[in-house]
């Protein structure tokens, strides 16, 4: 990799770090073809789940015994609020700020809408501003303070249609709901932004990580072929001068190259083996900087000393994949990795088994599933290490594997 391909690699890295932060999760401006794609499979099952619950004010218009001319024309109006609510993060994606601002209040204008023909039963839509607002918000406190707004708005609403009607109708609870809502997207939104500096947190700490086992591999080469091919060589020639003077002190010579050869052989072997397996000390580095980046709060081993050779690849491969699964899907806050001489054990305090998580973490007892822990199953086996999983003492999930006694 030259420095040129490094360096733009880190200016991405930054840009897109900038680009989220600044736009955390309805897309930042310039977003590939692949995020958009992204997106819109976020936001649209969600969306479509959301006006799920417009069927209720449907059919409340559809039975409020008006005529044919009213029904048309209210269902018209909720058509207009309802395509405006589904293209509306359409239209923000690649866009900055001010566009987006323009975007979402030319949404809140249309909201008001179905108060002309509806009347208050129409500020049941408005549940899907609160929604919209605390999903693209860029600010939470921003999304707050509109939500609030919104709320208070229906509130107001309520008290010009009646206390009493508005009791009857139900139309006291509007409020309720859409703060619930609004708050429930905003926080939705909130975990979308953290998965995204997540992303690009591990993005970085692979780049360094590739970087870093490269030069280690290449000083290893140099270590281990450097001075060993330059004796042999400097032998080489001595017994080929010696070999008609004292052909006894050139066999020796040549036997000394042979030996020469064969340890760096070995050396080569090792140097290879090491860069093909993981390494038990880079994983414990990276998986404390991607706890601390997820804002786990993590307690982990200083070093891997302890651990005996033949144990510290595939304690390296269950460290990466407990952790991957911690700041996946467990919804931890603390996470405790333990090593001794030939046992590993990674837990946490979040949700505990769950036989839905994308990587095998199955219920206790139950087979494991997925490609995650189920590999770290083969390779526990194949080496003839016990891998078990259950309950922490810190309330979460629990993930061992050993060999032998602790």
């Amino acid at each position: 990799m030259t420095d040129a391909t490094q360096t733009t690699q880190v200016r991405r890295t930054e840009d897109v770090r900038r680009t989220s932060r600044s736009f955390p999760w309805s897309g930042a401006p310039g977003m590939a073809e692949g995020d958009l794609r992204t997106a819109r499979r976020r936001w649209y099952p969600g969306a479509f789940f959301g006006l799920a619950w417009q069927v209720l004010l449907v059919l409340a218009v559809f039975t409020d015994g008006g005529s044919v001319r009213k029904h048309v024309v209210d269902s018209v109006v909720l058509a207009v609020v309802y395509v405006a609510y589904l293209v509306a993060p359409e239209l923000m994606w690649r866009r900055r700020l001010p566009g987006r601002i323009v975007v979402l209040s030319t949404f809140a204008l249309l909201s008001v809408l179905p108060l002309v023909p509806l009347g208050a039963v129409a500020m049941w839509t408005w549940f899907l501003l609160a929604s919209l607002v605390g999903f693209v918000a860029v600010r939470m406190w921003v999304a707050a303070v509109a939500i609030l707004a919104i709320a208070a708005a229906q509130v107001v609403i309520c008290g010009i249609a009646g206390w009493d009607v508005s009791s009857n109708d139900g139309l006291l609870f509007a409020p309720l709901v859409t703060v619930s809502i609004g708050a429930s997207m905003t926080f939705f939104g909130r975990q979308r932004a953290a998965e995204q500096e997540l992303g690009v947190a591990q993005d970085e700490i692979t780049r360094l990580a590739v970087v870093e086992e490269r030069a280690r591999f290449s000083r290893d080469l140099h270590d281990v072929l450097g001075h060993s091919l330059t004796v042999v060589a400097i032998k080489s020639e001595l017994a080929g001068r010696l070999v008609d003077r004292d052909p006894a002190a050139a066999r020796s010579e040549m036997a000394d190259v042979e030996r020469l050869a064969r340890e760096a052989l070995q050396g080569l072997r090792q140097a290879v083996s090491g860069y093909r397996e993981a390494d038990l000390d880079a994983e414990l580095v990276s998986a404390r900087a991607a706890l601390q980046a997820a804002g786990i709060d993590a307690d982990l081993p200083a070093n891997a000393h302890a651990v005996v050779a033949d144990s510290r690849s595939l304690f390296a491969w269950v460290l990466r994949e407990g952790v991957t699964n911690v700041v996946r899907h467990a919804a931890a806050t603390r996470a405790r990795v333990t090593l001794t001489r030939s046992a590993i054990t990674v837990e946490d305090d979040g949700a505990g088994a769950s036989d839905d998580l994308a990587d095998g973490v199955a219920p206790v007892g139950a087979p494991l599933g997925g490609n995650g822990l189920r590999g770290l199953r083969e390779r526990a086996d194949a080496v003839g290490a016990t891998m078990t999983t259950g309950t922490s003492d810190l309330g979460g999930f629990l993930l061992r594997v050993g060999r032998g006694r602790r």
